[in-house]
């Protein structure tokens, strides 16, 4: 091994002279593996069978109805609805029978008057990059459409690729 210097990295760790001075060469092997955050692909690697696209649509059907975190609806709509009710309930007396109602959503829309709808999350186009659905005719309860991919170009799918070129000789 040469007696070259160490970097500071592998110096703090307690490792050998020599293992250090191993890890500290230069390698001719890049490091390659789809863990690394440099590496990673957007990309499924596993072959499976591929689904017709109406599935993957039930898929993200059922996904949406599931997800929790945000709420899909105003937080107000509830005791909006409650005091239409009760108006509808007492149609000459309102004024009187439903004050309780009407506060309730005053203050309720007061308390949320900076709630903005969640934007919709688009699984679909994740599904497809990922290329999961059968292409051709889907099933014979989808009637005669068909679903084929767009066949890959360079002005297409070339977007976002580099080569990265070695500038030392030797």
């Amino acid at each position: 091994m040469s007696g070259g210097r160490v970097p500071r990295e592998v110096a703090k760790c307690r490792v050998p002279k020599v293992v250090a001075e191993a890890l500290s060469a230069k390698c001719s092997k890049e490091t390659s593996h789809r863990i690394l955050p440099e590496k990673q692909q957007f990309e499924i690697p596993h072959k499976f069978p591929r689904f017709p696209q109406i599935m993957g649509d039930w898929i993200v059907r059922r996904i949406k109805k599931k997800e929790t975190g945000e709420e899909s609806m105003h937080p107000c709509t509830r005791t909006f609805d409650t005091f239409l009710d009760c108006c509808r309930r007492h149609p000459n007396t309102y004024l009187s029978k439903c004050r309780t109602e009407a506060g309730k959503c005053l203050a309720c829309e007061q308390e949320h008057k900076n709630w903005e709808a969640p934007k919709p999350y688009q699984y679909m186009r994740f599904l497809e990059h990922f290329n999961v659905f059968s292409e051709g005719a889907q099933s014979f309860d989808m009637g005669p459409g068909k679903f084929n991919y767009q066949k890959p170009t360079p002005r297409t799918h070339g977007k976002g690729m580099a080569l990265k070129f070695d500038d030392t000789k030797g």
